[in-house]
């Protein structure tokens, strides 16, 4: 006996449509990583871009944080993004060093590998607590349960999981194929090491985060009707951030010359704002491809 069901059912698309698009983006950012050094001349256009690489950042911590499926198996794949998006940033930054480059690339392949996964975990750790505390995870329609895909195919992503970790640990090695540097060198290299970078940094750090997590649930969990309205309020409300944000880092770190003021200044509020636009635009195409954002209540 057939049982009638009037509710909606939304049918995601094709999965090779969905991957399709999502390598277009991915490889878009990439491009932007390998650009990115070289547009470090002022201080404007390189928070701009920063925020935007930032935000790729974030998208890939989203992804292995809160979409459905077992943690053990995405994980993985989380590290690989990371080290091939780390990968065009060194590169990037190797093909704006002076000459000789071989004596310097060491230490700033290194430095930016311990900005990226600071980066990364600043970003990656509070998702998880979220995802673990209030049960968020990112659902497709007509996926098959986690507990279900995970005992079917533990045996499967154990195997895929060894051989991702492999390309990671080769990737690495091609990253840095001699002894590592100095660790005075790459604390050097990365910037860390001065006192007015490392607190503009940790201001940066927090702010972003405020910046970030609104736009998953606008994209993700908010009605569609209610999505371009928070949108276009929270594209602005970011540059509020941004402008707040210049205001701490100029009163903790002291008075910049007028003109640097005006371009760090205008980096942060324009850098959140695309932030924020990118961030929840790449998040209503999943949306569109049938992924939203969901709460699991425990019984």
């Amino acid at each position: 006996m057939e049982v009638e069901n009037d509710t909606p059912v939304d049918i995601p698309p094709s999965r090779v449509k969905l991957g399709i698009i999502l390598f277009l983006i991915f490889a878009g950012f990439l491009a932007l990583d390998v650009l990115l050094a070289s547009v470090f001349d002022d201080a404007w256009t390189a928070l701009f871009f920063l925020n935007i690489v930032v935000g790729q950042l974030t998208l890939i911590c989203v992804w292995g944080t809160l979409v459905e499926g077992t943690f053990w198996v995405r994980f993985p794949w989380t590290i690989l993004l990371l080290v091939i998006s780390w990968a065009a940033l060194a590169f990037g930054a190797y093909l704006d060093l002076p000459s000789p480059r071989a004596q310097l690339a060491p230490a700033l392949v290194l430095g930016l590998g311990m900005v990226w996964f600071y980066g990364f975990a600043i970003s990656y750790i509070p998702l998880k607590i979220a995802a673990w505390v209030f049960g968020w995870k990112i659902t497709q329609a007509g996926s098959v349960s986690s507990s279900v895909a995970s005992t079917r195919y533990a045996i499967r992503d154990i195997m895929i999981g060894t051989a991702i970790l492999a390309v990671v640990l080769s990737i690495g090695r091609i990253l840095i194929p001699g002894a590592l540097p100095p660790w005075s060198s790459v604390l050097k290299a990365s910037g860390l090491d001065r006192l007015d970078v490392l607190i503009a940094f940790l201001i940066f750090s927090i702010v972003g985060l405020a910046v970030k997590l609104p736009c998953i649930w606008i994209a993700l969990a908010m009605t569609r009707e209610k999505v371009f309205s928070r949108s276009v309020a929270w594209f602005f409300l970011s540059g509020l951030l941004g402008l707040i944000e210049f205001l701490i880092i100029s009163s903790v770190i002291g008075r910049m010359g007028p003109r640097v003021g005006v371009e760090i200044c205008a980096g942060l509020i324009s850098g959140h704002m695309a932030m924020a636009a990118i961030m929840i635009g790449v998040l209503y195409v999943l949306r569109l491809n049938g992924y939203q954002l969901s709460r699991s209540v425990s019984k």
